[in-house]
């Protein structure tokens, strides 16, 4: 059981250690309202990540394997992406708040939407994730299965926590310029993750 549980946390830290769209809104939360803020992106990311993994023990996950369950998650998710986009650029050109929120919503359900709207997480699920939690746990929702999830899902906001911390408590370094830059980096990013989605969206309704 304890090699099933460090597998799963090892696992979760790994996923979320790439920069994606997550980890750039969580960053771009901290330098502008403190840690909680990019945590609570964090805690709504792994939120949705503990979703898909109580699907994928119940076996639900598998019958989201459909081009119109694609079609729709590649439709938010670009709209999420779009519009995160445009907040990043608009605070690129605007006096930098410290300390004051960003328009885009309560922070968790920013995260919560980024990770539930992302194809990509749902394919992962599909394939790597649901083939690791049955090679560890086995089939179903016994104790090993759902252990193996739980700690998967507390590794990410692990990492997420860890992102948060440097973020939050880091900005007392950084001035108007740098914030202003890294809005305008954040914009870019995001924008160049929503065509991502876009482009295989096209391809797919072909």
């Amino acid at each position: 059981m304890i090699e099933v549980v460090v597998s799963g946390w090892l696992i979760g830290v790994a996923i979320a250690l790439p920069v994606g769209p997550v980890i750039t809104e969580l960053i771009r939360r901290g330098l502008r309202g403190g840690y909680l803020q990019a945590w609570l992106v964090g805690l709504g990311a792994a939120a949705s990540h503990a979703i898909l993994v109580s699907l994928t023990l119940v076996g639900v996950v598998t019958l989201l394997d459909r081009p119109a369950w694609h079609t729709i998650l590649g439709g938010a998710g670009t709209i999420v992406l779009g519009y995160l986009g445009f907040d990043a650029l608009r605070a690129s050109t605007t006096p930098p708040d410290i300390g004051g929120e960003t328009r885009t919503g309560h922070p968790f359900l920013v995260g919560f939407g980024i990770g539930i709207s992302n194809p990509i997480t749902l394919l992962w699920f599909l394939t790597v994730g649901g083939a690791l939690i049955a090679a560890h746990g086995g089939q179903g929702t016994g104790l090993p299965a759902v252990a193996f999830g739980v700690s998967f899902v507390v590794g990410v906001l692990c990492w997420d926590t860890v992102v948060a911390a440097l973020a939050g408590y880091g900005r007392r370094w950084m001035g108007a310029g740098a914030l202003r830059a890294l809005n305008l980096i954040a914009g870019l990013v995001f924008f160049g993750f929503a065509l991502r989605l876009l482009w295989k969206l096209v391809h797919t309704l072909r």
